[in-house]
């Protein structure tokens, strides 16, 4: 295989139903691994590298929702497979997943995550992971990341707990790729069933509905929606 060809081979295309739940199961367990990693990074006082594993693990995260989004889109809509694909490669766009994702229907049900991630604070987050990567010169001074990283200790905690409830909220819904591809299946019909509502009062009941009914079987909950 060529140079070109290899490249080319990251390019994006349409999925069907049964790739987009392996994307989002496997990106469930990288997430998590991450996660692992950078724990054991920090015990080992390497706490540069730790920040940024943690950060990464967040942006692994965000990509479930995003290639969830993929799931009405046609094979065919050639254009509308674009956006998806380009906003995967944006570090912006998988981080403000957790300042904007989910807020209507969170508000809606009056549940959040307990951790929240502030609206704007998407370029410190990614500035924090490239800190803990290279060296940065700053107002007249280099910056060397394990410097950085032991002055922010509260940062790394601050993270983690984020990562830490979402993968727990995430768990039921893509701890394995047979709960994946349960969700690709109800997701079509949610999404769809969503559209009919004109009010907001009939939206909540229609959430309820769907959360009460999908939680009964284990494979959710209110948290992960």
């Amino acid at each position: 295989m060529s140079m070109k060809e290899f490249i080319s081979g990251f390019s994006g295309k349409p999925l069907d139903k049964k790739q987009i739940a392996k994307g989002m199961h496997l990106c469930y367990m990288n997430a998590r691994a991450l996660r692992d990693e950078a724990i054991l990074l920090k015990q080992n006082n390497h706490h540069a590298r730790a920040l940024s594993l943690i950060i990464l693990g967040l942006e692994e995260l965000g990509k479930i929702p995003m290639f969830c989004n993929m799931i009405l889109l046609r094979a065919d809509e050639v254009e509308a497979w674009r956006k998806p694909w380009k906003e995967l490669q944006s570090h912006k766009v998988k981080l403000g997943v957790w300042t904007t994702y989910g807020k209507r229907v969170l508000s809606v049900l009056g549940k959040g995550y307990e951790v929240e991630l502030p609206s704007g604070i998407e370029p410190l987050v990614d500035k924090f992971k490239q800190l803990g990567f290279y060296v940065t010169f700053f107002k007249g001074q280099f910056l060397y990341p394990e410097n950085v990283a032991e002055d922010n200790h509260d940062w790394f905690e601050y993270f983690q707990g984020i990562l830490d409830e979402r993968i727990k909220s995430f768990e039921p819904l893509h701890g394995s790729l047979e709960k994946s591809t349960e969700l690709t299946d109800k997701a079509e019909k949610f999404v769809t069933t969503m559209k009919k509502a004109k009010t907001k009062d009939e939206l909540k009941e229609m959430i309820s509905h769907w959360i009460s009914q999908y939680a009964s079987n284990g494979t959710a909950n209110t948290k992960a929606v």
